[in-house]
């Protein structure tokens, strides 16, 4: 007799069975008010710390960036993809570096070359437009970005950079970023620190199927710390870029809270955008930063909410979300509560519900724990608090880990009244008490 795989229970069961569990859970778990644009939100933001971005210069700008053809002290230099080297060298000067207040040479801490940005010449610079997005959406989501040219970096057979932080040359310089072009070398890898951890970056071109090179560029905060190793071979010529970061954009078009669209797909977007920078990143939180958001905590609990709760910044998909499982800086903050001495933390899965009238005007925003776990005045040891009402928070980082689970649009009449629009998403949350 042979062995039969049970049935499956039908996808629109299951879905009737959810959807049910789904509207039990709103209308009878404990609604947890949200908060968006907070603080509190911006400091989890600010704490998800990327402090630089690989990517290669290509999707639709590869052959752009590849035949981008430029000039070196009014000569032509080739393009990013075949620079004249030789005309290159013949243009450059030895590279000083800043000791103190001054610039000075020490070929023992850096040997290396170059020409200044006011030496070069682009016919076409088109293809810092793609790459000015992706520094912009992997480390400053929100904010004006401009790109400008600062020099071209020189590394011959010995040449090498010693550790150090580079210096900034205006009030909104904030970061660097290297596009390195299509040369041959070994050797030479930059190698970026932070928090003590080193992680080497190799910007040699890569090849497509077709065997044409794809430029590769790196970004990075200017207060981290790198050096470039030892080329041992080639020549290693790269672009040096000043990245200028300004206020938060206020254009109304990219407000990701106005009214009439479901603001969590915004978030989504966002999210998503910098969760796949995370692929070829390093995230790493800053200290500073994880303080801040503790003293956010602390003081949204002496004013009098007793439960501050936020969307976490990874999804987590089990039905339970232990502390083991956290990720990136979810973990940072987590411990990082957790040595203060200070709170009760708990991790739910949590459903977040948005209901708006038929103008996009919000009727409604909730979040609410998603494993049938709920805390109230009843789980306090402390008698006092059993007989308080209890102020909660849920706050929403525009880079929570959320997914969508259901929408449904304004509906004029359904018999005697109208439907509101009602769109739910799913997430993970964590949950601060004070002790």
């Amino acid at each position: 007799m042979s062995a039969t795989t049970p049935p499956v229970e039908h996808e629109i069961l299951i879905y009737a069975r959810v959807s049910g569990k789904l509207d039990e859970l709103v209308e009878d778990g404990i609604p947890f008010p949200m908060e968006m644009d907070s603080t509190l939100s911006e400091a989890l933001d600010n704490m998800s710390c990327i402090p630089f971005i690989r990517f290669p210069v290509m999707s639709s700008y590869n052959a752009l960036a590849r035949d981008c053809a430029f000039t070196a002290a009014g000569a032509p230099a080739g393009t990013l993809g075949q620079p004249d080297i030789d005309l290159i060298l013949q243009n450059s000067t030895p590279s000083p570096f800043g000791r103190g207040s001054e610039n000075v040479m020490d070929p023992a801490y850096r040997s290396g070359r170059e020409i200044p940005a006011a030496d070069i010449g682009f016919t076409n610079n088109t293809v810092l437009g793609d790459v000015r997005e992706d520094v912009k959406s992997g480390m400053f989501p929100g904010r004006k970005v401009e790109v400008k040219l600062y020099k071209l970096a020189i590394y011959e057979p010995g040449g090498h950079f010693d550790w150090h932080m580079d210096s900034t040359h205006s009030d909104e310089h904030h970061a660097t970023l290297l596009v390195a072009l299509n040369t041959s070398w070994k050797g030479g890898d930059l190698v970026l620190r932070r928090n003590d951890t080193e992680t080497h970056i190799n910007l040699q071109p890569q090849f497509d199927e077709k065997g044409e090179p794809i430029l590769q560029a790196v970004a990075f905060f200017t207060d981290t710390e790198h050096r470039v190793e030892p080329v041992t071979e080639g020549v290693r010529i790269v672009f040096q870029y000043d990245i200028e970061a300004g206020e938060k954009v206020e254009d109304p078009k990219d407000d990701w809270m106005h009214e009439g669209e479901p603001w969590m797909d915004k978030v989504h977007s966002d999210y998503s955008s910098r969760m796949e920078l995370q692929g070829i990143a390093q995230v790493i939180s800053d200290k500073a930063a994880v303080e801040k958001v503790i003293t956010i905590i602390t003081e949204l609990h002496k004013s009098g909410v007793d439960e501050v709760a936020f969307a976490m910044q990874h999804l987590y998909r089990k039905a339970a979300i232990s502390a083991q499982c956290l990720k990136g800086s979810d973990t940072v903050l987590y411990n990082a509560l957790l040595a203060s001495g200070l709170f009760d933390i708990s991790l739910h899965p949590v459903v977040l519900r948005e209901t708006s009238d038929y103008e996009g005007t919000v009727d409604e925003r909730y979040a609410y724990r998603a494993d049938g776990v709920e805390m109230d005045t009843a789980t306090s040891s402390d008698p006092a608090k059993k007989k308080k009402k209890i102020s909660r928070e849920f706050h929403i980082p525009k880079l929570s880990a959320i997914q969508k689970i259901s929408s449904r649009d304004y509906v004029e009449h359904t018999g005697n009244s109208a439907m509101p629009a009602e769109y739910r998403y799913f997430g993970g949350g964590m949950f601060v008490r004070a002790k």
